[in-house]
């Protein structure tokens, strides 16, 4: 990403930010609430288009107009707040909007579903209800969802806000395997802990504004909390 801005009236949410991300890697972006790090995740999955500035995908300018289009790229968010329908299973959430998936029968999917898990280290049931899940469980399924269509990069806001700590171990140990297999993350975040745990690199705004991106092995909690 280079020279990112989004303003909304008055509010300039990302100033000329500059961002990069290397294939197989984790790259954690830190900044306290209100720095525009969700803003700019959002742009570069299609839910925000920039004012300004332009996203190169291997080298070659893109425009992303919507998370479809974020898709055909490889590129796949997993939000906060889950984007899954109660009444489906599992299975069914994560072809949902496909095209062709009505031709699909449930086995098929589930057993789609149960590859991926297995590939990656997942536990989940492809066949339970969404209503009847825990939260761990249905994050689980929205990063399945990115992952069966085809993403190679994985952006994951606040993943562990929602996750107790063993379910958070659980989840580093999904992105060290989802790493090891020559996917790239971003991890959105604030938990300065975590970021030292999970992340290659840490990418840091403060105010809307692009600071720095550091190796993590060579900074401290102390140099990254005088950053953000």
């Amino acid at each position: 990403m280079r020279n990112i801005t989004k303003t909304f009236g008055s509010v300039v949410a990302n100033d000329r930010v500059c961002l990069t991300l290397k294939q197989g890697e984790v790259l954690a972006l830190l900044g306290e609430n209100g720095s525009g790090k969700t803003t700019l995740m959002n742009i570069l999955s299609g839910i925000y288009l920039q004012d300004s500035g332009e996203i190169l995908v291997c080298n070659k300018p893109v425009t992303i107009h919507s998370p479809k289009d974020a898709y055909a790229l490889g590129i796949g968010m997993i939000h906060q707040h889950f984007k899954l329908v109660d009444v489906l299973t599992a299975g069914e959430n994560v072809v949902l909007g496909l095209k062709g998936a009505s031709k699909l029968n449930r086995r098929e999917i589930n057993q789609k579903v149960a590859e991926i898990a297995a590939k990656y280290g997942f536990e989940i049931d492809p066949a339970k209800k969404v209503y009847n899940m825990a939260v761990s469980e249905k994050q689980t399924d929205e990063i399945i969802k990115a992952l069966y269509r085809g993403a190679d990069i994985l952006i994951l806001d606040e993943p562990t806000a929602v996750l107790t700590p063993q379910e958070t171990t659980k989840l580093f140990d999904v992105l060290r395997m989802m790493k090891a297999h020559g996917k790239s993350i971003i991890i959105i975040t604030h938990k300065l802990n975590e970021v030292m745990e999970i992340s290659d690199r840490v990418a840091i705004l403060r105010k809307g504004e692009y600071i720095d991106t550091v190796q993590t092995a060579e900074t401290t909690q102390q140099d990254l909390t005088e950053m953000m």
